[in-house]
Formats: C-alpha cells, structure tokens, sequence
C-alpha cells in the first residue's frame, strides 16, 4: 500500500512540474506583443490644426516618434492625453504626432485644454479623408504607435497605456 503512495506522489510532483514548465514557456510566449501594424511609419500630408499641410515623415525626422489616433470625445483618449499632457516635457526629445478624424471645431477646445499644442514636438493633423484610419485599420482609440528613429515601428497599444511604457519605448528607439 506504501508502495501504491510513492508512486501516485511521485507521478503527481513529475506531472506538476511538467504542467508548471509548459505553462511558464507559454506565458513567456504570450507576454511578447506580436505587431501588427504597418512596420513603418506612414508618410500622408495631413493639415495641421493650423490649416497648414504637414507631412509625416518630416514632423517624425530623425527621432523615435510617437503616432496617437484618438477622438476628443472618448473618454479613454481625454485621459491618456491628460496623462500625457501632464508629463508632456518628459517627451521632449522625441517628436509627438496625434491624429484625428473629427472636424477642427469638435476638437480645438480639447487640444486647447490640454495645452501642449505649442511645444515644437506636438503635433495635431486632421484626418479628414479617413486615409490614416484606413491605413492602420483603427478600430478603437486611443491607438497608439512608437517608432525608432529610423521609423520603424517598435510597439503598438489600443487604449490606456502607461506613460512609463511609452517613454521607454521611445528611449530604445534612439
């Protein structure tokens, strides 16, 4: 009977260990983000807040940038944006590009709230052809996209994302 004990013990603690080594290799696999986004960043003219045309290629040069598709009316996209906004000199070396679909009166009292549009690294483009939509397939806001200096993406979040994250990202991108 001892006998019949061992080995049910034995089997349970071998089969245990097996069950904790395979489900560890699985979560390793599933903690890396797969992308899918375009792997560049793409270069539209778009027109500022102020009217004028920008490319995006230009507003990104040389610097890791950090692409923002939102809409002043989400909820989710006002408290990002604040949250960055209340950081918004830790981006400073980096170039920020925040995109958005909605018509320049719908949204110029959120962008004038959140006080950041005059920093020569924030820059604000309508969408108004839907072609930057279209081009990532953005299904939810804030969508949010960090690219190397070389433009090449090297993360992607859809909703709220930790401030500590996106700067990190953006760092490794130099």
């Amino acid at each position: 009977m001892k006998k019949i004990h061992i080995i049910i013990l034995i089997s349970v603690l071998f089969g245990g260990t097996a069950y904790m080594s395979l489900s560890s290799q699985n979560t390793a696999v599933e903690e890396t983000p797969v992308l899918t986004a375009p792997s560049m960043l793409p270069d539209f003219t778009l027109n500022g807040i102020n009217g004028k045309s920008n490319s995006i290629h230009q507003l990104a040069s040389n610097k890791p940038t950090i692409f923002i598709y939102f809409s002043s009316t989400c909820h989710l996209c006002q408290d990002e944006l604040g949250a960055i906004s209340k950081r918004i000199n830790e981006f400073k070396d980096y170039n920020m590009i925040l995109t958005t679909v909605q018509p320049i009166e719908e949204m110029i009292g959120f962008v004038n709230s959140l006080g950041i549009k005059d920093k020569p690294y924030v820059h604000f483009l309508l969408d108004s052809e839907m072609e930057v939509a279209s081009f990532y397939q953005i299904k939810s806001v804030p969508s949010i996209y960090c690219y190397n200096s070389e433009k090449k993406l090297v993360a992607e979040y859809v909703g709220i994302t930790d401030i500590d994250l996106l700067l990190n990202n953006l760092s490794q991108g130099k």
